[in-house]
């Protein structure tokens, strides 16, 4: 057994040091040639020097001509087009004439989305789900995948990022399970795990990140908010970061001006997008408010009025052949004007019904300061119109007073729109990535990307 052991630490110290290696070889000797054109078009499109209507056409008639001629569900559809009739003249035009597709509708027929050029064994596939367990097939060639990172990349890159970077991880690729130290370094990566952000291991969590020494935070919002909590308390700092990217989860603005007070010179960059590749947005906070660039180079956003009154954002990749989803609904709420959407809410199922039947968007519930003194976790769950539980997982300093008062503030802002009840739960649900939902509605339930 001590042999198997000892075996399995050296495999792993080797993939370690593969990955180092790896890193420290330039991009251009493995990285396709694409990759880099998106990095220079992103460059235009940084210096206004992209015409956007001109790129879009151009975009939409490779696209349309490639899915009405190879992708059977494009192919099928009864519109008296064919990819003939696409130029860079009529292509948005034709686009705009294209269905808006559901999440539904790829589900029950995924073969039909994919192009019939490509060999499935040759695609790599992954589940876009949420906590129904229900999702998206996605297939995507290596080629796209690494296309799909360019963007990053590019933004990273000018806070300084590259392959060799020193990164602090806080994703589902870091999860251990609950006897394992939450801490392992791969390469040049930290990862540190989100099922371990607790009393018990904050302390060694911190000490660890500070001892890496990194360059970067790559992080889910949540998982970052609890540390940077955990530092506002002990008044402790990190100092050396080029930058703190977060990804997959919804920002708020306590986590951004945590970001400001804990590290004032450390440039934050987030981004909305979503496992479906059809969308993507950068963040900017100005104004004490957030809202997001759609990327002109990435793909095509557009608003739809859904059923409920909500500006539903609905969007297009220009970038993916093996499976391309276009104008597909993303169950995002967001306005987008002028290429920029403003009041981004979660999924449909993040709204909250009201006892007077009406909708609020999930993203209103704020947490104050004086509750996260007291509590680790806190999730709002509406399982019945009008009624909200605040699920919480209390700190040790928490007390009888301590859930009254919690309680009163809650029904201070809520108690006219909804009955509110607090559960003390240790054992809040996160999902199988180890994210925590602030809101969950178990009236509708949805996903984002992991």
């Amino acid at each position: 057994m001590s042999n198997m052991k000892s075996l399995v630490k050296k495999n792993k110290m080797l993939y370690s040091f593969c990955i180092k290696v790896k890193n420290r070889i330039p991009r251009k000797f493995y990285y396709t040639k694409d990759y880099f054109k998106i990095i220079e078009l992103l460059k235009l499109d940084s210096s206004k020097e992209l015409d956007f209507e001109k790129y879009r056409n151009k975009k939409l008639c490779e696209l349309l001509k490639e899915v009405l001629e190879y992708v059977p569900y494009y192919k099928n559809l009864d519109l008296g087009i064919t990819s003939d009739d696409v130029t860079e003249k009529n292509s948005f035009e034709i686009f705009s004439k294209l269905p808006i597709i559901e999440k539904k509708i790829v589900m029950e027929n995924p073969e039909k989305f994919i192009n019939i050029k490509y060999k499935k064994s040759e695609l790599k596939d992954e589940t876009s789900g949420g906590s129904t367990g229900e999702g998206i097939v996605l297939w995507r060639s290596d080629t796209e995948n690494l296309l799909e990172r360019s963007f990053y990349d590019y933004y990273w890159g000018k806070l300084g990022y590259k392959n060799s970077s020193r990164v602090v991880r806080m994703g589902c690729d870091a999860i251990k399970s609950e006897n394992e130290n939450p801490c392992e370094i791969i390469g040049d990566r930290l990862l540190v795990s989100p099922y371990h952000l607790n009393d018990k291991w904050i302390q060694e969590i911190y000490t660890t990140i500070v001892n890496f020494q990194g360059e970067i935070f790559h992080v889910y919002p949540s998982c970052f908010e609890y540390l940077l909590r955990y530092m506002k308390e002990k008044n402790l700092r990190l100092n050396g970061y080029k930058g703190i990217f977060l990804v997959s989860e919804v920002i708020n603005k306590n986590l951004l001006d945590m970001c400001k007070d804990i590290s004032p010179n450390v440039p934050v960059v987030f981004s909305y997008g979503l496992s479906e590749n059809t969308n993507l947005a950068w963040g900017i906070y100005e104004n004490d408010k957030i809202s997001y660039k759609c990327d002109n180079v990435y793909g095509y956003s557009e608003n739809l009025v859904n059923e409920e009154g909500f500006c539903e954002i609905v969007g297009t990749s220009y970038w993916n052949y093996a499976m391309p989803l276009i104008r597909y609904r993303t169950q995002d709420i967001g306005k987008i004007e002028n290429g920029i959407i403003t009041n981004l809410d979660g999924r449909n199922q993040e709204i909250l019904i009201t006892k007077q039947g009406q909708k609020v968007p999930g993203i209103t519930i704020c947490v104050d300061t004086f509750t996260w003194n007291y509590v680790d976790i806190i999730q709002a769950v509406q399982n019945e119109p009008g009624k909200i539980e605040f699920h919480i997982k209390p700190k040790n300093n928490f007390n009888s007073n301590i859930k009254e008062s919690i309680l009163k503030s809650q029904i201070d802002k809520w108690g006219e729109m909804f009955d509110i009840s607090l559960i003390i739960d240790n054992e809040i649900s996160k999902t199988k990535s180890g994210k925590v939902r602030l809101v969950v509605n178990n009236m509708r339930l949805g996903s984002r990307r992991e």
